[in-house]
């Protein structure tokens, strides 16, 4: 169990999500200072910021996903600690920009992408199956140019719900499968070659990546008949199936909270950082993940549009 903290933080966005964020971070002894739910009060909370008015130590932003960047690039102008739920950006430019950024100007930016602390996730992690899989991706480059690359399959599908709907499916629900493979694989094995789709509207997706060490297919559906959370992964003649919506039939909050105590865990060490003038960084890999998610996620329209693309368009 995560200790208390003693942490002010400002909420922007106190909707379904927003409303969660606080409850749990409440609950780990975080006091929020101030709570924005239009663009004009969020305004106002970062000129009261700025004027001194106000000093705290992080914002969480669950506002609208078409406001995300907008939001975190001024805490990122303000050197003001940041968790932002998925996705950091819908533009491939400005997720770009923010890898750039964070990076230069040392500014903590945390994304919420919650399935990296799915218990189906953290168990699949301790198996000799992952652990010989990223062996392969660490050391890919040596392989025999005929191995058989790791094959993903990713399916996320539920009913039709009124939130959300200020962005398209890949946007809503494929960025979580985007990050995931980004954590399995690694970014130095992510080698474009090509990818297509087969079918996309704004509730729906179908998606393939054929990259040069794995293939990968994505499911995304946001108005099914059934509801499921699942991925496949196949290498050298095995298989395994995670089912990624299995723990919300116990404690359906553990993910979140989870992502919670690696955010504070990051923060403490981000701030002791800055105190002992000795850059931090270790927190960065998670939002490279992330704009990447957000990059790899913008190209499927662009390849529905075209049909297809090659390796010098995922370039």
């Amino acid at each position: 169990m995560q200790s208390s903290c003693s942490y002010k933080a400002i909420l922007i966005g106190s909707g379904t999500m927003g409303g969660r964020h606080k409850r749990l971070f409440e609950e780990d002894g975080v006091e929020f200072i101030g709570v924005a739910d239009t663009a004009g009060e969020a305004s106002a909370l970062f000129e009261q910021i700025l004027a001194g008015k106000l000093a705290p130590d992080f914002a969480v932003i669950a506002s609208p996903a078409i406001t995300h960047e907008e939001y975190v690039q001024r805490c990122i102008e303000m050197m003001l600690p940041v968790l932002v739920e998925k996705p950091v950006s819908i533009s491939f430019e400005k997720a770009e920009e923010f890898q750039r950024l964070a990076l230069e100007q040392n500014a903590f930016v945390f994304v919420g992408h919650s399935e990296r602390y799915n218990p189906a996730i953290e168990e699949f992690t301790k198996t000799d199956f992952f652990r010989e899989m990223q062996d392969y991706f660490k050391s890919w480059f040596l392989q025999n140019q005929g191995a058989a690359p790791v094959r993903f399959k990713f399916t996320r599908t539920h009913g039709f719900s009124p939130r959300n709907r200020d962005v398209s499916v890949e946007y809503d629900l494929m960025i979580h499968d985007m990050d995931l493979l980004h954590f399995f694989v690694g970014k130095d094995a992510m080698m474009y070659k090509s990818f297509h789709c087969e079918e996309q509207s704004d509730d729906r997706v179908h998606a393939f990546y054929d990259l040069r060490t794995l293939k990968a297919e994505f499911i995304a559906d946001r108005d099914c008949a059934t509801d499921s959370r699942k991925v496949e992964i196949s290498m050298n003649g095995r298989s395994v199936t995670l089912d990624l919506g299995a723990y919300r039939n116990g404690n359906p909050a553990s993910a979140l909270q989870k992502e919670h105590w690696a955010f504070l865990n990051y923060l403490g060490s981000y701030k002791k950082s800055l105190q002992d003038r000795e850059p931090d960084y270790s927190w960065y890999g998670g939002l490279y993940d992330a704009c990447a998610a957000v990059i790899m996620v913008s190209l499927v329209g662009e390849v529905c549009k075209k049909g297809r693309a090659n390796e010098t368009d995922a370039k």
